[in-house]
């Protein structure tokens, strides 16, 4: 994570003063969650600092960057203060959101989300990045600095194509579908495949996956050539699942060992992001080899 150490105040700020990031994209603590952390916080105290910046509409108020669950906490348990780090000179709102995305995920790891929101976490850090990139000359010298680092930074250890998957499903795949995604009945490469679809095309496939029939990838890549010439039906679908042509060609499936998986993929834990690093790699290697 970037380090903003010489900008930065260290006091204790009464909660009441604190309000949430404005563009906060992270789910909070269900009740259980809460509750441990209550727990500990009554044990041991808050033993890790939050982080926060300046109000830039309410004077004497406090933006909260990161923390947001240890300052609920403490309201709950009637807590009058907590310790905080201020970022007096972190002005820039994009500058600020990605610092609230590298402190969440030092917290809680990527794979420890849904894809959905694994989706939304990857696509917002990739377009803040990209914004920043535009306008580095409004930035501080000390948000420049941080963004020069920020460039270098992998925080994911994912590829480009499982960033622009990512990107792809969260700008283009329906809520109805992302929550198919999160159940796991819809794989990532699968929910790419969809996404190409129009909104009401991808509620036909939502309705005709819910009614029991199971997408493949190699399914679903047929439906994004087949939308390309006709638009996708109920009508549609039973054809291109009943159609013997498919049903005689096995897809070809493949497994990775564990001493493989724990050799070159000890970082990632979900299989559709496996997938698509050896996909990646794949097209790697044989576009050298030609």
């Amino acid at each position: 994570m970037a380090d903003y150490s010489e900008s930065s105040i260290y006091a204790r700020i009464e909660v009441n003063r604190l309000i949430d990031f404005k563009n906060h994209i992270f789910t909070k603590y269900n009740e259980s969650e809460m509750k441990s952390m209550m727990e500990s916080i009554e044990d041991m105290g808050v033993t890790d600092p939050i982080l926060v910046r300046p109000h830039n509409e309410y004077e004497g108020m406090f933006e909260i960057i990161s923390g947001h669950n240890r300052v609920q906490a403490c309201k709950r348990l009637g807590k009058r203060d907590i310790h905080a780090v201020i970022y007096e000179e972190l002005k820039d709102d994009s500058a600020a959101e990605l610092m609230l995305i590298e402190t969440n995920i030092k917290k809680r790891n990527l794979n420890d989300f849904k894809i959905s929101e694994k989706a939304k976490i990857v696509a917002r850090r990739y377009k803040l990045m990209k914004n920043l990139n535009k306008r580095k000359d409004q930035l501080s010298d000390i948000e420049r600095s941080k963004f020069n680092e920020l460039e270098k930074d992998n925080p994911f250890n994912i590829g480009t194509r499982q960033i622009f998957y990512y990107v792809q499903i969260d700008d283009n795949l329906t809520t109805g579908l992302k929550d198919l995604c999160d159940s796991g009945k819809l794989g990532v490469k699968s929910a790419v495949e969809l996404s190409y679809l129009s909104d009401a095309e991808q509620d036909v496939v939502r309705s005709f996956m819910l009614d029991g029939n199971k997408l493949s990838y190699h399914k679903a890549n047929i439906i994004r050539k087949k939308a390309e010439s006709v638009e996708i039906s109920i009508e549609v679908l039973n054809d291109i699942f009943n159609d013997k042509a498919l049903k005689k060609k096995p897809e070809k499936t493949f497994k990775i060992s564990p001493e493989i998986i724990e050799k070159y993929f000890p970082d990632l834990e979900d299989e559709g992001d496996i997938q698509m690093t050896v996909e990646l790699a794949l097209d790697q290697y044989f576009s050298q080899s030609s």
